[in-house]
């Protein structure tokens, strides 16, 4: 079932807060991981619960809100939101304290306040939102689920879903991973560095929210036609084979694919899958990367989704995503992500 997407709120290492702009300037990050440029939240949350909010709460519902407030819609019929990681911060206070704890009681606040669903919850006490609210941890597939649930509650009737996903970096998980040289330095964003490739990737967080509605307006950013999972291919021929079968079920021709925005993350190893689909089937199309933008997690392709979405209203491709261009403006986008095992596609065209 085809979905039109109505508002769109990113909170991310860029500038993407403002959807009256798109990219105007790359936020360049230095050291090996990226850090969400946050907007001031005054407008969106009372200044008491400001102070009690977690740094992912805050810009994970402060990007909802931006999308509710860029669709105009006033209620919602479901709120459906994917993590990997969840909270972890709050994660990290409440072992800390329990580990030095030394009295009977432990105080359950930074553990009610660490659960993956906190976010999905905290959007649903601001808005009033008393629908169905589903919080999915995937890892890689984190975003693609709620995607699919969202595709769900559309066939059964919903109109108007809040979906997104939102993953944070955190000093002692960060520091953890480092030491097992997962991370490697940034190279200033430049698009160069990622085809070139690396060892490593660089950390990065965010959260992108999205109204989808099941019924066509103005001012529509584009519309979401299907999305896909697949868990660990054996192979490139049968990625390609799963993805033309995609696109076959969708009834969409691979000639008819204008731009492919691909998951490339900069690691060398693991980029070579993307890379060599890319030369199979993308021979003709615009091919975009987006994780020299946001950096690699869980829920990376929710900031592609946002890339999508943007490029679909404005009918352009900012020249700092650009990989290959064949100069084919944005009709049909093709998502093509990557996350260790976990592959996905997601098919978005133009109103």
């Amino acid at each position: 079932m085809e979905l039109y997407i109505k508002g769109i709120g990113c909170i991310s290492p860029q500038l993407t807060y403002d959807n009256s702009v798109f990219l105007p300037e790359i936020k360049k990050h230095s050291g090996n991981r990226m850090m969400c440029i946050e907007p001031d939240y005054a407008p969106y949350f009372e200044a008491g619960s400001l102070r009690r909010m977690s740094r992912v709460v805050k810009f994970s519902a402060g990007a909802a809100l931006i999308a509710l407030k860029d669709s105009g819609v006033t209620q919602l019929d479901a709120i459906t939101t994917g993590t990997g990681y969840g909270l972890l911060e709050n994660s990290e206070k409440f072992l800390k304290s329990m580990a030095e704890s030394t009295g009977p009681v432990l105080s359950p606040t930074s553990f009610i306040q660490s659960t993956h669903n906190t976010v999905g919850a905290t959007i649903a006490l601001i808005t009033g939102c008393n629908a169905h609210n589903n919080t999915f941890s995937h890892k890689g597939f984190s975003f693609e689920s709620a995607l699919i649930d969202t595709r769900l509650l559309a066939v059964e009737g919903a109109t108007n879903v809040l979906v997104g996903a939102h993953d944070e970096i955190s000093e002692k998980t960060f520091a953890l991973m480092e030491k097992l040289h997962v991370f490697r330095n940034n190279e200033d964003a430049e698009i160069k560095a990622y085809e070139k490739g690396g060892n490593g990737v660089v950390a990065g967080e965010g959260a992108a929210f999205f109204i989808l509605s099941a019924t066509k307006g103005e001012g529509d950013y584009g519309i979401l036609v299907d999305n896909a999972i697949f868990y660990n291919p054996e192979s490139t021929i049968e990625v390609k084979e799963l993805i033309e079968e995609f696109l076959e079920r969708n009834k969409v021709g691979l000639e008819n694919i204008d731009v492919v925005i691909s998951g490339i993350n900069g690691d060398a190893k693991s980029d070579i899958l993307s890379h060599e689909i890319n030369h199979l089937l993308f021979a003709h199309q615009t091919i975009v990367l987006f994780k020299h933008l946001c950096g690699e997690y869980m829920t990376a392709s929710s900031f592609g989704f946002w890339l999508a979405a943007k490029m679909l209203i404005a009918q352009q491709i900012p020249e700092s995503v650009i990989l290959k261009n064949r100069h084919r403006r944005p009709g049909y986008i093709l998502l093509y992500n990557v996350f260790q095992n976990d592959h996905s596609v997601m098919l978005l065209k133009a109103c």
